[in-house]
Formats: C-alpha cells, sequence, structure tokens
C-alpha cells in the first residue's frame, strides 16, 4: 500500500471495514437466530434479501438461481470497483443511479410477490 495515496487508502480501509461489518452482523444474526435484521423489525424482505443465495449460486455457476434470489448481484462487481477505484466521469454516476433504479425495482417486484 506504499505507493497507493492516500483516497486509494481511504477506499480499502472502507471495503475492509464494510467486509468486517458485514462478517460480523452475519455472525451475530447465526447466533441469534434471525434471518434478517430488516425482516425481523418490519416483517417484510430488506432490498438484499437474497445477496447472500445469489452469490453462492453464483459460484456453482448457476446464474438463473442467482438472478431468481437478487438480480441486483450481477451489478455488485462494478459498485465494488467503483468504491475501490476514483472513477471520476460522468457516466459512473449514471450507471450507479441505473443499479440503484434496478435494485428499486427488484424490491418492488419481491414486495409485490411477498404479499
Amino acid at each position: 500500500m506504499e505507493n497507493c495515496n492516500f483516497s486509494t487508502k481511504k477506499r480499502l480501509l472502507t471495503l475492509a471495514f464494510l467486509a468486517a461489518y458485514f462478517a460480523l452482523a452475519y455472525t451475530v444474526m447465526g447466533a441469534l437466530d434471525m434471518e434478517c435484521v430488516f425482516i425481523e423489525l418490519f416483517s417484510i424482505p430488506c432490498p438484499g434479501c437474497g445477496m447472500t443465495r445469489a452469490f453462492l449460486s453464483c459460484l456453482r455457476l448457476d446464474f438463473l438461481a442467482a438472478a431468481r434470489y437478487n438480480v441486483v448481484i450481477f451489478f455488485m462487481p462494478y459498485v465494488f470497483l467503483y468504491l475501490l477505484f476514483d472513477f471520476k466521469h460522468k457516466i459512473h454516476k449514471r450507471i450507479l443511479i441505473g443499479i440503484a433504479v434496478i435494485a428499486i425495482i427488484n424490491w418492488i417486484i419481491k414486495l409485490i410477490n411477498f404479499f
């Protein structure tokens, strides 16, 4: 990390913090036998519901199952790269807005199917 500038170090630390946070949250939820904090609080699926199962499906190369669990999983590599590197072009922000719109539409569809 010696050749990294401050901004890159900050991004790497942010990603490391997020990874540690989610690992801890996953461990605590497992210990408390909770499926999802969002579901426990609001009794509806969260926007990220199915991401772990989608990720595991991708690891098994079962992309159709991954899409059924949560289609947003296919955009996560781009989001992580965006967080890691300093993208300054406006197109990247537009892509992120598009991903957010897809995530919201996906969540609305999940909510409709939930009820």
